[in-house]
């Protein structure tokens, strides 16, 4: 097994219902196209619970999480890059235990070397996390251990936590750095709601972007009678944009079921853009379920590719494509930063100067509209540009003209120069 993949009962239960398990008690996201697994619990392992196994001190049970002894281990396979190793454990301080001992400690252990404890002095779900250092990952495989310090006896059995899940992940992946990149993208979605320059004020902003968002009208928003989750107000600036470029190519990705696509069709009929191409891209092709496919426009301009948007294939095919044409990039895919943020590197240099890079839903970052979900788009830009990109690209606030985008901070300009 990987060390980098998640590992142990993953547990899609919220805080509440682990406590309530105790005895003592105590506007859906847009779906985007080119979705994948989460990187960080996608392969979830329950493992037995006999001795030797890769699990040892864990309380058999139905659910998918489990109560442990006072001292509980568990066996990773050593990772392959002992680079900034992070040790987390998802879990549950129970009522149980700190009502019979008052504030407790949680010690960690790699291979015999401990790593990092935490003090709890109240019932609590909680991310215990700490870095590993390079000399506790020598030995294979990996044995963990914690060690809860003032053991309770409940129900004739000595308990310490309650655990969800378990992992080895790189710091990219950890728990930490997720945080940190989301805050980051909050403060710069801040910043954007400063640099329009509007008459309204950030909270009246900030509030009219969250009720639009939540308009029950996204569900049924169609064009030429398919299905598009797209702003309609964003919809009406991307052929402005159109009109001002005068695009022989654009490229997208995320086609989902191709409303947005015949949309961009249809804009280049209009503007009298024959030879102009649409490129899109997508993991499914359920654009030939609901209608797209079949349209005059769809035939006459757009050419789908099937598989990843950062496929190396695709992408090199759509860069010979648009080499020397005037072209606008629309990223709307799999919405998670790093996905993102390696969309911006690919796609950037296919992006004509004085063209547009547009990258949607930086709002559910951003506002948040989803408070619970990222990093996303907003974080990967601030990050693109830190990097470099604002060498070839600058944020256009002159684009968010209608306040209510999913765009904010997300039209880029290429730079003439």
């Amino acid at each position: 097994m990987n060390a980098y993949q998640s590992l142990v009962l993953r547990c899609f239960v919220s805080a509440c219902i682990l406590l309530a398990g105790c005895k003592s008690g105590s506007k859906g996201q847009k779906q985007t196209a080119d979705a994948q697994a989460s990187p960080t619990w996608s392969k979830s392992i329950i493992y037995p619970f006999e001795p030797g196994g890769r699990l040892t001190g864990f309380y058999p049970g139905k659910d998918e999480w489990r109560f442990t002894k006072p001292v509980f281990t568990i066996r990773f396979d050593r990772p392959e890059s002992t680079a900034k190793t992070i040790l987390e454990l998802d879990l549950t301080v129970p009522v149980e235990l700190i009502s019979k001992t008052g504030p407790n400690t949680l010690v960690a252990k790699v291979n015999g070397i401990e790593v990092g404890r935490k003090n709890y002095d109240h019932s609590v779900r909680d991310t215990f996390s700490c870095e590993v250092p390079v000399k506790a990952l020598q030995a294979s495989p990996v044995m963990v251990e914690f060690t809860v310090l003032k053991p309770a006896i409940d129900e004739g059995r000595e308990i310490g936590v309650i655990v969800v899940s378990a992992g080895l992940k790189t710091f990219e992946a950890s728990t930490e750095f997720q945080k940190s990149e989301l805050e980051a993208a909050h403060a710069a979605y801040r910043d954007v709601i400063r640099k329009r320059d509007r008459l309204l004020p950030y909270e009246k902003q900030n509030e009219l972007m969250r009720v639009f968002h939540d308009l029950p009208v996204w569900k049924s928003v169609r064009f030429h009678n398919v299905q598009t989750l797209k702003n309609p107000l964003d919809l009406w600036m991307l052929q402005q944009i159109a009109f001002e470029i005068q695009p022989e190519m654009v490229v997208e990705t995320g086609t989902w079921r191709g409303g947005s696509a015949l949309y961009w069709a249809h804009t280049l009929e209009g503007l009298g853009l024959n030879d102009a191409r649409v490129l899109t891209v997508d993991i499914g092709e359920s654009y030939n379920d609901h209608g797209a496919g079949s349209h005059r426009l769809w035939k006459k301009y757009v050419e789908f590719s099937k598989g990843s948007s950062t496929d190396k294939d695709i992408v090199a095919r759509f860069a010979a494509r648009v080499k020397g044409k005037r072209t606008i990039v629309n990223l709307d895919s799999d919405h998670r930063m790093e996905h993102v943020l390696n969309e911006l590197r690919l796609y950037g240099p296919m992006v004509s100067p004085g063209s547009y890079m547009a990258v949607e839903d930086t709002h559910l970052d951003g506002v948040p509209t989803h408070p619970e979900q990222g990093p996303g788009p907003m974080a990967a830009i601030k990050r693109y540009l830190a990097e470099g990109g604002d060498k070839l690209f600058e944020q256009d606030f002159t684009r968010e003209a209608f306040v209510m985008t999913s765009y904010p901070g997300g039209w880029l300009r290429r730079k003439s120069k």
